[in-house]
């Protein structure tokens, strides 16, 4: 079910134990072979084939385009708001699905620098609101929670990074008309070691904040050039599966009791 179709006696009937799920995308910069729209058509496309799949069982809003991006903002296109206002906005919008009366939401982030504001503005709600506190609130990007889906695509880089092979190969699955392979730069590498790697993965051990043009001339990282279309097929059916897998789960779990202190 679509939020966005619905009159508002017709949410008002929607089973409020029916998860939400609230997709998260941004407008940023994505090298010079892909739009700046990338994040949020990769996870509105993943939310809208999870709610194909699931139908009169969960309640997808609108996508939230706007993100938290001024990590990127010395490339040109790029629409942001900063982090402690990011952090308020998906305060509101769990705030506002809440008041409706709904036990479940979960926000499925399509842009890495979303996590963190995201999360700061949940954790506060919940701090002071004693129904989120309750409710089951749940974030996180697609390619953590679609990891166990990610394993057979051919793609051979570690993680999604940006503008990256499993980017640009989702990319062409979805959008190829928007592609241009032609235009993908090889990406000079910023510093490495031991503690740190620009890609993220398990090798690194420390957080080290930069804006993005310390880190790429082109703004891309990972292998852009190794994308194809069949690798982008393989990774939509995996992530929407494992998922719409997750949100059977979710739809389930009874709501959260109070233990203590005693």
């Amino acid at each position: 079910m679509l939020w966005h179709e619905l009159s508002w006696p017709g949410i008002a009937a929607v089973d409020r134990d029916i998860p939400v799920i609230v997709p998260l995308g941004s407008c940023e910069q994505h090298a010079h072979h892909l739009p700046v729209s990338v994040d949020s058509i990769q996870v509105e496309t993943i939310a809208r084939d999870v709610e194909a799949k699931l139908t009169d069982r969960v309640l997808l809003t609108p996508t939230l385009w706007l993100g938290s991006s001024h990590h990127h903002r010395d490339f040109p296109g790029t629409i942001s708001v900063t982090p402690m206002l990011y952090a308020q906005i998906v305060q509101q919008i769990a705030g506002s699905i809440l008041n409706a009366g709904f036990n479940r939401i979960f926000f499925l982030n399509g842009h890495g620098g979303n996590r963190v504001p995201g999360g700061t503005g949940l954790s506060e709600l919940t701090a002071s609101d004693d129904r989120a506190d309750r409710a089951h609130i749940a974030l996180a990007n697609w390619w953590e929670v679609a990891a166990d889906g990610m394993g057979n695509t051919g793609i051979a880089q570690e993680t999604v990074a940006h503008a990256c092979e499993f980017e640009t190969s989702l990319m062409l699955e979805i959008r190829s008309d928007l592609v241009r392979l032609d235009k993908v730069q090889s990406p000079t590498r910023a510093m490495e070691n031991e503690w740190f790697r620009v890609e993220g993965s398990n090798g690194t051990k420390i957080s080290l904040y930069h804006r993005f043009h310390r880190l790429t001339a082109s703004g891309s990282l990972g292998n852009s050039a190794a994308a194809t279309k069949e690798k982008g097929a393989r990774l939509r059916d995996g992530v929407v599966g494992e998922i719409a897998r997750f949100v059977r789960d979710f739809a389930n779990w009874p709501l959260s009791q109070i233990h203590g202190p005693r």
